[in-house]
């Protein structure tokens, strides 16, 4: 006799059950044992069974992200003690590979490392400087921070995402981590002094540009508050606000500065300190590249000349 089929809790039947399905496909999926007056009982999953990584989940995201917004690589970057950012490529492609075939479950976390060295300094001129209790074998592996994710719009197949620098046996955080000093510092004037901060920033730089014999000057011989360099550099200063503004980067002023072919640019203030120092490393980045589209060059240097202003870059 065909019975449809029965997905009950309990069966007291006297003398038979049959709890099986006709249908083919469901035999293969649901099969129940049968006794008389044999209690049955079904095996419900707990809700923590479904529980879904959310981390995997969001590195999924922002890989498909980038992806559809025509990214094709991404830079984890690091600022050294010298000031300069140290940064890996990775092309979107190897991370999207890798969680697909869950050769790595997060694929964002960690995949990238720089020599311990670098964090010292690494010149041009040696592959190791004299640091003697600094070791070229030693690695610290890079771990985003996906807040600080830019797609950069002088390099617009490329984001970049800031990173701390963590001991790769371990993964604690490395002592000789900029990035991870200031947030120590942050929570420990916190959580220690109550004492927070809200800071401005101050960027200064000089524009350059290359004579009819080659040699490099100043773009004009303005001075503080002049319009000079506000009108002939119009371009640039519009350029450089809309890239600027496509990362994020809340810009409160633009002004020429005291030093020829100078500009200062002021970020506004923001209680996350955190954020303003990566604001900072974007806007410098920024500054650079938009002076190269320009046939300029930015030079940050606090001094080109004993007869001019030097740069500064003030934090208020």
């Amino acid at each position: 006799m065909n019975m449809a089929p029965n997905y009950g809790i309990t069966n007291n039947n006297e003398d038979e059950a049959l709890l099986s399905s006709t249908d083919e496909p469901a035999q293969k999926t649901v099969k129940f044992a049968a006794a008389t007056k044999q209690q049955l009982s079904i095996s419900i999953p707990q809700p923590s069974d479904y529980t879904r990584n959310f981390n995997q989940g969001s590195q999924a995201a922002i890989i498909r992200s980038l992806r559809a917004a025509g990214v094709k690589f991404i830079r984890f970057a690091t600022v050294d003690a010298y000031n300069t950012i140290r940064c890996k490529t990775v092309p979107l492609a190897q991370l999207s590979g890798q969680r697909r075939t869950n050769e790595v479950s997060s694929p964002l976390s960690n995949p990238v490392s720089i020599a311990e060295i670098c964090f010292a300094g690494l010149p041009t001129s040696a592959d190791v400087p004299a640091a003697p209790n600094l070791s070229s074998r030693n690695v610290l592996t890079l771990q985003p921070d996906f807040s600080s994710l830019r797609i950069l719009p002088y390099a617009s197949k490329t984001a970049m995402v800031m990173c701390t620098a963590h001991n790769q046996q371990t993964q604690e955080l490395s002592p000789l981590c900029s990035r991870g000093l200031l947030q120590r510092v942050l929570h420990s004037a916190k959580e220690d002094l109550g004492i927070e901060f809200s800071v401005g920033a101050e960027l200064e730089f000089m524009l350059y540009r290359e004579n009819k014999d080659g040699i490099m000057q100043p773009v004009d011989m303005s001075t503080f508050g002049n319009a000079t360099t506000l009108n002939e550099q119009e371009d640039f200063i519009s350029t450089l606000y809309d890239q600027l503004e496509r990362q994020d980067i809340p810009v409160e002023l633009i002004h020429s500065e005291s030093a020829p072919g100078q500009l200062e640019v002021v970020l506004s203030y923001s209680d996350d300190i955190l954020q303003l120092a990566d604001d900072i490393v974007y806007a410098r980045e920024t500054i650079t590249n938009v002076a190269k589209q320009h046939d300029m060059k930015a030079l940050f240097l606090p001094k080109t000349s004993m007869m001019a202003a030097g740069n500064g870059s003030h934090l208020h």
